[in-house]
């Protein structure tokens, strides 16, 4: 067998040799280049000699530290991380390299700038596209979600199955708890099970509380390894369906949802959950793992919630979800959808008019 290393290398040959051959030959001339990294191998060493090449202004929009990620798949301080994260600084630190560099945090930008040699960064925080759009009431994302939840595939596991019907008699519709995964070690599933272990004990037998319902949507190497261990798992007022969407589907979805829930800790602790923006546009409150920076998109009791453990996590659905049933909606659970309703306002339109136009627009007058 070929070790992983040199297969690695051999792949980011032959997609550098495919990338420049379309950015010199393929793609029209153009006054700038906008990269997003990571991933940075071999992105950064073909996109500066293309944009040489071309006479183009190289721009990096860095969303993650690509070096980071690879550690996630081997291990940190294996030697190919090590050369990962010389090769991305090394690029970095150019100044000829790049003549702007946007990030997706205060907290990135203060990283480039004080340790990486990066002479300025601009913030240009990631926000939801109009097609994420809230509800206008809380009847109309019920009718959605039981729409919607009756028409998708049935659940994936026999706990789901016994746990989602309504038992007879019981009119109590389940609140519905969206979240969704590329299933990889940076998101501990782990603690998503065991807050669910607690909510169930917890709330056993008491009819102010309403059973979960918890959508997990996505694909990814530990999606079959959580399928089993929900498989074994037996419950009274939770269930999970995990399920893959078409992209039509999976913003009606969201807009559907009563409660958002995202275990994102970042492999570098530099950037913030796509899956929160998203959530966001469509005036979803969100229960987040707490992390360095996910405070710049989860204000912790205004727009969502912030919890450190399966327990934090566990008492908080417990608070959220108490007369979910009742006339008036649990009000902590209503301030937190005002709060990510406000959010929902600010669109990714917005946010790039007012940082990268005026970047863009600036050099293009000096070109």
């Amino acid at each position: 067998l070929v070790p992983r290393p040199l297969l690695l290398a051999a792949k980011a040959c032959l997609q550098a040799a495919a990338l420049l051959w379309a950015l010199i030959w393929r793609v029209g001339g153009a006054d700038f280049m906008l990269v997003q990294n990571p991933p940075s191998i071999p992105t950064f060493a073909v996109c500066q000699v293309a944009s040489k090449l071309r006479g183009s202004q190289l721009v990096i929009d860095w969303h993650n530290f690509g070096y980071t990620l690879l550690a996630l798949s081997m291990r940190e301080g294996h030697p190919f991380v090590r050369l990962a994260e010389r090769y991305e600084r090394f690029f970095a630190r150019r100044a000829s390299f790049a003549s702007h560099h946007l990030c997706v945090t205060r907290a990135m930008k203060r990283e480039l700038e004080v340790n990486w040699g990066v002479r300025k960064a601009h913030v240009l925080y990631d926000r939801a596209p109009h097609f994420f759009q809230p509800l206008a009431s809380r009847e109309e994302r019920r009718a959605i979600s039981d729409r919607l939840l009756g028409a998708l595939d049935p659940p994936s596991s026999s706990a789901s199955s016994s746990a989602s019907s309504s038992d007879s008699g019981d009119s109590q519709r389940p609140a519905l708890v969206v979240s969704s995964t590329s299933w990889t070690p940076d998101e501990d599933f782990s603690i998503l099970l065991e807050a669910a272990e607690r909510y169930d004990a917890m709330t056993k037998g008491l009819r102010s509380y309403p059973k979960l319902l918890f959508v997990i949507t996505g694909k990814g190497p530990l999606r079959e390894f959580y399928r089993e261990k929900m498989d074994r798992m037996q419950f009274e007022k939770v269930a999970f369906k995990l399920m893959w969407l078409a992209a039509e589907d999976y913003p009606r979805l969201v807009s559907a949802a009563d409660l958002g829930v995202s275990l994102h800790v970042s492999s570098s602790g530099f950037d913030l959950p796509m899956k929160v923006v998203d959530m966001f546009g469509c005036g979803v409150p969100v229960c987040s793992a707490n992390y360095s920076c996910v405070e710049e998109l989860v204000q912790h009791d205004r727009n969502g919630m912030l919890f450190n453990d399966s327990e934090e996590l566990a008492s908080q659905l417990k608070a959220l979800f108490h007369n979910f049933n009742g006339e008036q909606e649990n009000s902590r659970l209503e301030k937190l959808r005002q709060g990510a309703l406000a959010a929902s306002e600010r669109r990714w339109a917005d946010e790039w008019g007012k940082v990268a136009t005026g970047i863009f627009a600036a050099d293009k007058k000096n070109i």
